[in-house]
Order: C-alpha cells, then structure tokens, then sequence
C-alpha cells in the first residue's frame, strides 16, 4: 500500500468511526454520554445475566458507549434491586431483574424493602418463559390426567419440590394443587440445583422448573415433562402440551425477565431506551438467537403495558401469598 493510500484509507475510516459516534449521540440530551450499569440481581450465568449481556453488547455497539453488567447477587435479589433503586434517576443505572425477585420477593414480607411499581420505572419486558411439569421418570405416569388419579388415590403421599417458599417454582405449583384439587406435599430446596437432584433421585416426584433449566434433564431421560404452564406449548419443548391442551385451566405462571430505571428516571430517556431495546428484540439476529436458544419468547411491550402486567401479576400472587400464609416479619 502506498502512503498516498494509507493516509486515504486511515482519513476514511477515521470519517466512518467519527460519523458513528456522531450517530451514537441521538439521545435525548446527547445520552448516554458516558458509561451504563446494568445490574443483574443474580449470578452471572443465568437467564437475567444471559439477556442483559446480550442486550447490553449489543446497545454499546448502537449508542457508542458501554454499557456494563454488574452481578450484585443476594437475599433473592434484594441487594441489586435496592441498588438501583437508591441510585441517581439519570438513566445510568439500570436493573435487569425478573418477576420472582421483583414482583413475588416483595410480597413475602410485612415491611418490604421496595415497591415493584412506585419505586421503579418499568422500561420493557424483554422476554417470559413457563414452567414445565416434570415428574420423576420412574412415577407411573405420562399425562397429566393419570398424574391428578395418582395423586388422588394417595393423598399427601405425592411429594413437590421448589427453590424455597414464595418462589415461582413454588408458587406455579400451588396453583396446580388448587386448580386440579389434589393433595401433594411441598419440600424446599436451596437452589434449582438440589431441587433437580432431588427429583432424580425420587426424594420428590414432582416439581415446576424453568423449560429452559429442565430442558436437558427431559433431553437426557433423567426427568419427565408432562406438560409446561399456559395456553401454548414452548419453542424450546414443541412435543409438550401445555396445561391448557390437558384440560387445566388458570395456571399460566411464567417467568419474564425485564428492564427497570430508578424511580423518576425522565420520561424522555425511558422512551428513548424502551426504543432502542426494541428494536433489538424485534431486528437482531444474535440477541433473537439468544432469546429462543434459551426458550424464551420475546416480548418487547412499552413501559405503560410492562406496568399494566406487573399490576396484574401483583394482584395474583398477592392473593395466592395471602391464602398460603406466605407473609413474614
């Protein structure tokens, strides 16, 4: 290459490179204009980490600065919440949580330590997910219905397992008790890990789990998918009907995964990042690919319809919490 044409090639790159970041500064105010934190109230590696990451290389690489996750995992998500809750309302601090620790966690508590709508900004939910009803492969069962007549020729003696009281695992579970009028017993467990343990083993026979997470157990042989919550049938486990297909009505818990600012975040930044995650969620490959690799089914509704599910998610669970006595100090 001539020198001629090195200083032609480095002048034309350097235009694009400034005439991308000049792109970049499209936000309101000229946001974001330095660095953005998402938190992740988990540990990295799961479903809320997986999104954030994806979403958030991908809204580097679109508004020209970075936007980085922080895992600050602990007390069923009460320490990341609380994190962004207290931060500045400037739109540099974000939350990427989910329903179990920002809709059901708060609902456990006579004093909760946050509001899941006055103290937060809904932006979008990025994607929800069911649960699948697995049962031990060795229970003489393979529908639903024969799992409801053996759990009503032996009343009490059917165990289900869940990640703890008050947890979606737990809480889509009771609702199936309710709904088919059965009599199972419930055993907690300290984690997703030790619940899939105990179903292996046979020390329960039933349990409620992500598709995602129970996915390569039912591949593998080592549990049984019945059925997943619902009216349809997930991506990820197309052979299994959903709950609604076997006559079970009212159970359609799901997971979702969402994005939050703190409380009094402007309105115009809010709209502005609702935008730009959509149109991830609707026109890139690589963060589609990661939604449905890992059985989610992309959602991408505006703050005011992500606010309107998250009411009426709360009014549920907090009628079920109520009945079940859930409530503590």
């Amino acid at each position: 290459m001539t020198k001629r044409r090195f200083i032609q090639t480095t002048l034309a790159c350097t235009l694009a490179l400034a005439s991308g970041w000049a792109a970049a500064q499209q936000g309101p105010g000229g946001y974001p204009s330095r660095p953005v934190t998402l938190v992740v109230p988990f540990p990295a590696g799961g479903a809320s980490d997986i999104f954030a990451r994806s979403i958030g290389q991908k809204l580097s690489e679109r508004l020209g600065q970075p936007f980085v996750v922080d895992n600050k995992p602990g007390a069923t998500g009460l320490i990341g919440t609380t994190h962004v809750q207290r931060a500045k309302a400037d739109g540099y601090t974000l939350l990427f949580s989910s329903n179990s620790s920002h809709v059901i966690a708060p609902l456990l508590k006579t004093k909760p330590a946050f509001d899941s709508l006055a103290d937060f900004e809904p932006v979008t939910m990025l994607g929800r997910y069911p649960f699948a009803l697995d049962v031990n492969p060795k229970l003489p069962v393979k529908t639903v219905k024969e799992l409801v007549e053996l759990a009503r020729q032996s009343p009490g003696k059917l165990n289900f397992g869940s990640i703890g009281e008050g947890s979606g695992t737990h809480l889509a579970a009771e609702l199936f008790r309710q709904r088919t009028g059965i009599d199972i017993t419930h055993i907690p467990y300290k984690g997703t890990s030790a619940l899939g343990n105990a179903l292996i083993a046979g020390e329960i026979q039933i349990q409620f789990d992500s598709v995602g997470a129970a996915k390569p157990l039912i591949d593998a042989g080592r549990v049984r998918a019945l059925a997943v919550t619902g009216s349809q049938r997930s991506q990820l486990l197309p052979n299994v009907p959903s709950l609604a297909e076997e006559g079970i009505a009212g159970v359609d818990p799901t997971i979702w995964i969402g994005t939050f600012a703190p409380k009094g975040t402007p309105a115009e930044i809010v709209t502005f990042l609702n935008t730009e995650i959509r149109k991830l969620l609707k026109e890139n490959a690589d963060v589609r690919r990661i939604f449905n690799d890992n059985g989610a089914d992309i959602i991408g509704n505006t703050p005011q319809e992500f606010a309107a599910d998250i009411a009426r998610e709360k009014a549920q669970y907090t009628r079920l919490v109520n009945e079940l006595k859930l409530v503590k100090d």
